[in-house]
């Protein structure tokens, strides 16, 4: 749903437009949804998703946050 009316209005996707931006499936989005991870409106019985928010949510790194191994040699905590 693209509003060309307004350039205030956001535009709008469905769930299986925003599955297909982000390559997943639509149940996907769904659990992203209601996670949180994604922020959706609900407009009767259907979830519309901001296109921003499709960008913000993609541009997020994936995978655990990249921590250095430590290189000291002190004992471990679990050690003492």
């Amino acid at each position: 749903m693209k509003n060309s009316d307004s350039s205030d209005t956001p535009d709008l996707l469905s769930v299986a437009q925003a599955a297909e931006n982000l390559g997943v499936t639509r149940q996907r989005v769904h659990e992203l949804i209601k996670n949180g991870q994604i922020i959706a409106r609900k407009l009767g019985r259907y979830y519309y998703i901001e296109a921003i928010e499709i960008e913000r949510y993609g541009n997020q790194p994936i995978g655990k946050p990249y921590q250095p191994r430590s290189t000291t040699s002190e004992e471990n905590s679990i050690d003492k």
